[in-house]
């Protein structure tokens, strides 16, 4: 039921792998009525359908494609039925939806449909199995069809070599995985994939011991070691020129080719370094509106920096924002330099604070918090030196490629509850949302997304959040008053009084709430009294205050909500985060306590943003949620979900 991270929720061994919204489309076209005639090749409208359908593909909406093509599956005759199934579970899984994309594929029938059906569906199913961190059972699956690759079936190679490479990384044999890369090599065609291919076999071979790497010394992998050195710097004596004239002739048969050699050297570069000098840009005014606000993300990142451990002792600069203190900072301090500054007020007065900390050698910003400030740095062409945002501004076209946005968005959580009603099968939602600026985002970001999936916001209705009663917008919006007009339209015909009972409407299947946890306690009551108990309510996080409160919450029960894992599971290190906190700022721990994740993923992926670039489907487990990189550079939250019990969020673990 639920888009849940597998790396914190799910149990590998015992996953529940249901897929209600999707399969009971798919099952329905299949239960009852005579079967329909085979269909072994698409009509010319469902041709242009595809066709439409895989542009959105290479636009990223994986799971617009993918219900686009269950619904074509419905219509469809075997073995169309089975092709556009197939297709539809190899978008789930490219959309990381892969308990929903097991399922799907485990429903498809179709053996004797032919040998590249059944290859694909070999593949996919490798490919869930290293989803699912099971790399000795995508090699199992994957001996099964050595055989069957053709050598003219270069795409069916391409992706039998990447799996098996990947298989082998997660089963920690990186000699193996490098060959598995070097057999790929040439069946790569685009040459950002052979740069990216290229520097996987150099990280693998790196692993390898000095013992290990002895035994090769007149294989190729000893090249591509020495290749990979120059590339990454390592050894800067001499000009780049000349280091590869060197490597040419101690290799003189390895196949790297110029242009290979140019492209790695040119792209090298443009990898974030790790950074030594680190500038944290935020509105820490004492007559700033956001100060505490920016104080609890400094703390929550001074947190981070703290609790990583390292041999080194570093100096945290206060700048102008003043420096906070643990009590275990002293051996535990990362080995760079942190230097706190004044964003100022305006867009404008963060360039300013920005070309300071340049000047003053930070090699990696973060910050600034205001939107207008990142929506400006986003408007520029490029940035001398990377910047890590703390929200998200507006685009109106590429941002410079070295500018990062992070940030606690209440739009993407938006979207991300209308993907989860979705998936839970409801198609007609009532929205009530508070008469400000803030709730209309929310609202129409939830609206959007909800009719792009193909669903009908039936009713909107606004409340006013300076009041404690809701009744008027919620009787609205379940159109209980036209109940009561009826009531007394039939009394006023007949003259009598009437046994009578209020109903509201009954075209609507879910209700989204956008409200903060003050009026999503007094809505949610309100809406059992004006009869939908049992419609589903879903809404953001704001509607929890972040702390367990059974007494405040009792009148919650029922509400799905989405979260992030500092607040519903936090791991290990989050726990120890978080006493970390309260101790050190006992005032803000709770009023503050996502900002103070905010800060803590703020470090914690500084050492990830490369590879998350490199590879834009890879995760990280943030405590903000799971965090992947979009082509904007934008950090997308995959969060959490829960429902009230007994005035306490219990995690929803269910799939759908």
């Amino acid at each position: 039921m639920t888009n849940l991270t597998q790396a914190r929720l799910f149990r590998h061994e015992n996953l529940p792998f249901l897929l209600a919204a999707l399969l009971l489309a798919l099952l329905a076209g299949c239960a009852g009525g005579p079967a329909p005639a085979p269909q072994a090749t698409p009509s010319a409208e469902e041709a242009q359908q595809t066709e439409a359908l895989e542009k959105m593909v290479r636009q990223g909406r994986h799971l617009d494609a993918a219900l686009a093509y269950s619904r074509l599956a419905n219509r469809a005759a075997p073995p169309l039925r089975e092709m556009y199934s197939l297709r539809a579970a190899e978008l789930l899984k490219d959309g990381n939806y892969i308990p929903q994309s097991f399922q799907l594929l485990s429903e498809i029938q179709g053996a004797n449909l032919g040998p590249e059906f059944h290859i694909r569906r070999v593949l996919l199913t490798a490919d869930i199995a290293l989803a699912r961190q099971r790399p000795d059972e995508a090699l199992a699956v994957l001996d099964s069809i050595t055989s069957q690759l053709a050598d003219d079936e270069r795409d069916f190679r391409r992706r039998y070599h990447q799996l098996r490479a990947q298989a082998f990384e997660q089963l920690g044999q990186p000699l193996e995985s490098a060959r598995e890369h070097v057999l790929l090599e040439p069946l790569l065609d685009d040459p950002a994939a052979v740069q990216a291919n290229q520097f996987a076999i150099v990280d693998e071979l790196q692993q390898l011991t000095p013992q290990v790497l002895d035994g090769l010394a007149a294989d190729e992998f000893g090249g591509w070691l020495a290749l990979a050195a120059i590339g990454k710097g390592v050894d800067d004596s001499l000009p780049a020129d000349e280091l590869i004239a060197r490597w040419r002739a101690q290799y003189p048969q390895h196949p790297a080719s110029e242009a290979t050699i140019a492209r790695l050297l040119a792209a090298r570069p443009q990898a974030l370094r790790t950074p030594r000098r680190i500038a944290l840009i935020l509105p820490l005014g004492p007559r700033n509106r956001y100060a505490k606000a920016a104080e609890a993300v400094r703390n929550g990142f001074f947190a981070a920096y703290y609790a990583r451990p390292r041999q080194a002792m570093a100096d945290a600069v206060p700048g102008d924002g003043g420096a906070p203190h643990l009590e275990d900072a002293g051996s535990n301090a990362p080995p760079l330099q942190l230097r706190i500054y004044e964003e100022g007020r305006g867009a404008e007065a963060f360039d300013a604070v920005y070309q300071q900390a340049v000047a003053d050698g930070a090699d990696l910003v973060v910050g600034p918090l205001g939107k207008d400030a990142v929506s400006r740095l986003a408007s520029r062409e490029s940035l001398p030196v990377p910047v890590l945002a703390l929200n998200y501004g507006e685009m109106n076209g590429a941002p410079p490629r070295n500018l990062f946005q992070l940030g606690l968005s209440p739009e993407q959580e938006a979207r991300e509850v209308a993907q989860r009603a979705w998936l839970d099968g409801h198609r007609r939602t009532a929205v009530i949302t508070p008469s400000t600026p803030w709730g209309d985002r929310v609202a129409k970001a939830f609206n959007e997304r909800w009719l792009a999936l193909g669903g009908h916001v039936v009713e909107v209705q606004h409340y006013d959040p300076k009041k404690n009663d809701y009744s008027l917008p919620i009787r609205r919006l379940l159109n209980v008053d036209e109940s009561q007009a009826r009531r007394k339209s039939v009394r006023r015909i007949i003259g009598e009084k009437i046994e009578f009972i209020p109903r509201r409407r009954q075209d609507i299947d879910a209700i989204f709430m956008v409200a903060f946890s003050r009026q999503a306690r007094v809505i949610r009551p309100q809406l059992r009294f004006h009869h939908a108990p049992k419609v589903p309510v879903y809404t953001t996080s704001h509607a929890f205050s972040g702390t367990v409160d059974p007494q405040m919450d009792r009148d919650m029960d029922g509400v799905m909500f989405a979260d992030m894992p500092w607040t519903l599971a936090p791991d290990a290190l989050g726990q120890r985060l978080k006493g970390d906190i309260a101790r050190a700022w006992p005032g803000a721990a709770r009023r503050y306590t996502r900002l103070h994740a905010l800060g803590v993923d703020a470090y914690r992926v500084i050492g990830q943003l490369n590879e998350l670039r490199r590879d834009r489907a890879a995760h990280f487990a943030g405590e903000t949620g799971e965090l992947s990189l979009d082509a904007d550079n934008r950090l997308q939250r995959r969060l959490l979900w829960a429902r009230f019990q007994r005035g306490v969020p219990q995690l929803d673990t269910t799939e759908n």
